[in-house]
């Protein structure tokens, strides 16, 4: 299964210090670990749900289980909640995740707020004032469940969510971004690029 690596630049000549690519280039020495997604993300301009995504989708790829990890890199994984309950047990007590738990919720929910307001960004500089208005309008709810709830699609909350209408998908399959006549593949891949946080991927 492929995630997006991180990778120091050892080659010959000038490059960026860091590449983050499922497939680094030649030159760059694959250094992921689930500590740097979330030290070496802020620098990379890399938002925290993404952070959060890679380092999963890490401990999926590479076969890493919680006893495999470093010290360091336990602690990440416990705090951020990418590992089981019996795992963050045995670092911190349950007052303590509770607590890590409240600070998870509120960077998620600026994460989701920066994307979102990545999309209107993005969407209003290629659309006319009208249309930009009918998204907002369209939008005005699914943002809200997105931003402050997490809701993303039916598929992976049971709810029709901004995904579904962005992708023309669920309730939206009619309805939904796909059916304007100002839609383009590129517009509603860009509007999703930005949504997933993978809008500054090489």
């Amino acid at each position: 299964m492929g995630y997006v690596k991180i990778g120091k630049w050892y080659g010959d000549g000038d490059a960026p210090v860091l590449q983050w690519k499922e497939n680094l280039d030649p030159g760059y020495q694959d250094i992921s670990a689930v500590e740097y997604y979330y030290s070496l993300g802020p620098q990379c301009e890399k938002d925290y749900l993404f952070q959060r995504t890679c380092s999963m989708a890490y401990m999926t790829g590479s076969s890493q289980t919680f006893s495999d990890l470093d010290d360091m890199s336990k602690r990440y994984a416990a705090q951020n909640f990418i590992v089981s309950k019996e795992d963050r047990d045995t670092l911190y007590t349950d007052t303590e995740q509770e607590e890590y738990w409240s600070i998870y919720i509120a960077k998620a929910q600026e994460a989701r707020q920066t994307r979102w307001n990545n999309v209107k960004s993005y969407i209003s500089y290629r659309l006319t004032k009208d249309q930009s208005n009918e998204i907002a309008n369209d939008t005005i709810v699914l943002n809200e469940k997105y931003i402050y709830y997490g809701i993303e699609s039916k598929a992976l909350d049971n709810i029709d969510g901004l995904f579904d209408y962005v992708e023309g998908t669920a309730a939206y399959t009619d309805a939904g971004f796909p059916s304007k006549p100002y839609y383009t593949t590129e517009l509603g891949n860009g509007v999703m690029n930005f949504l997933n946080g993978t809008y500054n991927i090489d």
